[in-house]
């Protein structure tokens, strides 16, 4: 066994990490901020690439921190059924739930449904049926992610992404348009608010965990040597994504030279692109953008989430078996359609986006392994993402709930969950510097 890992097989882990985070939601929202930005791209741009690119790095070096493969070590200093109740969640949102049916949603209806004349539920299924049978098939065998992923997949989709920035780039100069919305006022917290709907924050725990293991295999035993290791392939990963989303943006702030109209997703403005610098080609080579984005994506959710079920069900049940159950759940509600896939997820996310944020800072700040401090954060951030949560779906809160929730800084902004979790910190280091003190004394007397 050695302690260091080559160049090669770094590189081949990174652009498994990299094309499991690259997906649907990455594709549809740069290109939509970036028109409604304009002028304020590159503020626009900062924000949401803390939240796209930024917090899921944030996420998987959490779980570098931890050294284990089980998930659950990430939240089990609160509580392990806490723990695994979260993650079970996480993984359902980001699995079968959410996440791996937009991928099949997105790529139908930009891809496949133009062709059709008039779609209809039926194709939906036949899209979708084909779809996630070649997912399974790769998802299903690690040594088949590796290979499809890391030396296939991935290097065909980004010389896609590059022939269509070249283009985008060496085209006419760019003149940006005036800002739309919020991002005419706070362009950086519109930015930021809308990394959230690539769910790679989410994503990042459960890639992590997969991406931990393929280390290992790779003969890394030393702890330095493996943080090195994950560092530097989670650096490489989120340096791609960074890079493709200033040039989405950049493509959509451009798009106005050509287009006009609202937009309710990206999907319409990249379409625009395609046609606008590729001409009768910008339709197949965005087909191969997306579907490749795409199979990447949904490919390492099956495969990372299947992995860390069968750790969570302790080996009861195959991994095979459960990447089967994941597909089989992906493949009927992917029928429900992209719209309302998208729409559902909204609540979900303003919900658990807190808790994983809240989550990641503490082991980043050293705090892995204090349950005190760990306790007395999380256990309000969670309730705190309970009302973040009912606002995104609009239920109606009590007004003397809604007012007492008020006089927290932050809360009107969407961000009262980070002052009550800096709160909850500091008490939890006041509280176990106490404790500590505190047995010290005892054992001394």
């Amino acid at each position: 066994m050695r302690d260091t890992m080559t160049w090669g097989k770094l590189l081949a882990i990174s652009f498994v990490l990299f094309s499991s985070f690259f997906g649907a939601g990455n594709l549809m929202f740069p290109p939509l901020f970036g028109y409604l930005a304009g002028g304020n791209l590159n503020m626009a741009t900062l924000g949401f690439c803390i939240t796209g690119v930024g917090l899921p790095l944030m996420a998987v070096l959490a779980v570098a921190f931890t050294g284990s493969d089980d998930l659950t070590d990430v939240a089990s200093p609160v509580n392990v059924a806490y723990a695994k109740i979260l993650l079970f969640t996480t993984c359902l949102v980001i699995g079968p739930l959410f996440a791996i049916p937009r991928t099949a949603a997105f790529s139908y209806e930009i891809v496949v449904a133009p062709h059709l004349g008039a779609p209809s539920p039926l194709s939906l299924f036949c899209y979708s049926a084909l779809y996630f049978l070649f997912s399974y098939y790769v998802a299903h065998n690690e040594s088949k992610v590796i290979n499809w992923l890391g030396k296939i997949l991935t290097p065909a989709l980004l010389l896609c992404l590059v022939l269509l920035f070249l283009r985008v780039f060496l085209g006419p100069s760019f003149t940006p348009q005036h800002p739309q919305g919020l991002y005419l006022t706070n362009p950086f917290l519109k930015g930021f608010q809308e990394g959230y709907n690539t769910m790679d924050m989410l994503a990042g725990l459960i890639f992590a965990g997969g991406t931990l293991s393929a280390i290992k295999k790779c003969g890394v035993t030393g702890r330095g040597q493996t943080l090195k290791a994950f560092v530097g392939a989670g650096l490489i990963a989120m340096l791609l994504l960074a890079a493709i989303y200033y040039g989405l943006a950049y493509a959509g702030a451009e798009a106005h030279r050509y287009l006009e109209g609202t937009f309710e997703t990206g999907a319409p403005i990249l379409v625009a692109i395609a046609l606008e610098y590729l001409g009768h080609y910008g339709t197949l080579i965005l087909s191969l953008i997306i579907i490749l984005a795409c199979l990447t994506t949904s490919i390492g959710l099956i495969s990372s989430i299947s992995h860390y079920f069968e750790i969570l069900f302790q080996h009861k049940v195959s991994q095979k078996r459960l990447a089967l159950a994941i597909t089989a759940a992906s493949l009927l509600i992917s029928n429900f359609g992209l719209t309302s896939i998208v729409m559902g997820a909204i609540p979900v996310l303003c919900f658990l986006y807190p808790i994983v944020i809240a989550l990641s800072l503490l082991h980043l700040c050293g705090f892995t392994g204090n349950k005190r401090v760990f306790r007395c954060t999380m256990w309000i951030v969670t309730v705190a993402s309970v009302f973040e949560g009912l606002k995104a779906a609009h239920v109606e809160i009590p007004a003397s709930v809604h007012q007492t929730l008020s006089i927290i800084p932050l809360y009107a902004d969407g961000f009262g969950w980070l002052t009550i979790a800096i709160f909850g910190a500091v008490v939890g280091v006041l509280y176990d510097t106490y404790k500590k003190r505190h047995e010290q004394k005892e054992n001394a007397s």
